[in-house]
């Protein structure tokens, strides 16, 4: 699977499907509950789930126009922080980006643990280098970021979902990003 026509695809990718293929083993059934934030106008169960804005926009693991992802986090608090964080990004005024509604969603997944020492070993990386970075550079010069290149190689094979430390906290849990098109959608519930 190739990146975007509008995009380079990232130069080591084939290294990284490779990686991917072995890591495999490492993704683990979990079942829980995350969260996830929008304006108001976006708030109802269709475009909640529906991940169109990330596909729309591209984000961490996703280049703009290429694969729906559900962007999530273990806590409200988080929630909100990552949420604030990328409104500012985006140049926003804080103002603009509330009232933010917050959904709890009930989520059966088989996730691979980007905290796992193993798995980042096996990417040469490290938690700092994998948290930390700057994809939203790599959007703007029309290149594919690494973590996209690493989401690319698991939509290739099956991957569900990738959790993964925020690169603006560690102190309210983690983000697990959910890749659409290789869920069903009984895999993850609003909880009403």
């Amino acid at each position: 699977m190739q990146a975007p026509s509008k995009y380079r695809e990232h130069p080591e990718y084939p290294r990284l499907l490779a990686t991917m293929e072995q890591v495999l083993d490492r993704v683990r059934p979990w079942r829980g509950m995350v969260y996830r934030s929008a304006l108001l106008q976006w708030a109802d169960e269709q475009n909640m789930l529906n991940g169109l804005g990330s596909m729309k926009s591209g984000a961490r693991f996703n280049a703009p126009g290429t694969f729906p992802a559900l962007y999530t986090c273990t806590s409200p608090e988080l929630v909100t922080i990552e949420s604030l964080a990328n409104q500012r990004r985006a140049g926003l005024p804080v103002y603009q980006s509330l009232p933010l509604i917050i959904r709890a969603i009930d989520a059966e997944l088989g996730i691979l643990h980007f905290t796992d020492e193993a798995v980042l070993s096996a990417f040469a990386t490290s938690f700092d280098e994998f948290r930390r970075e700057p994809w939203w550079l790599f959007r703007g010069r029309g290149v594919e970021a690494t973590t996209q290149a690493i989401r690319r190689a698991a939509h290739a094979l099956g991957v569900q979902a990738i959790q993964y430390p925020s690169a603006h906290t560690l102190e309210y849990g983690e983000n697990i990003v959910i890749f659409l098109d290789n869920i069903s959608r009984d895999q993850i519930k609003i909880c009403e």
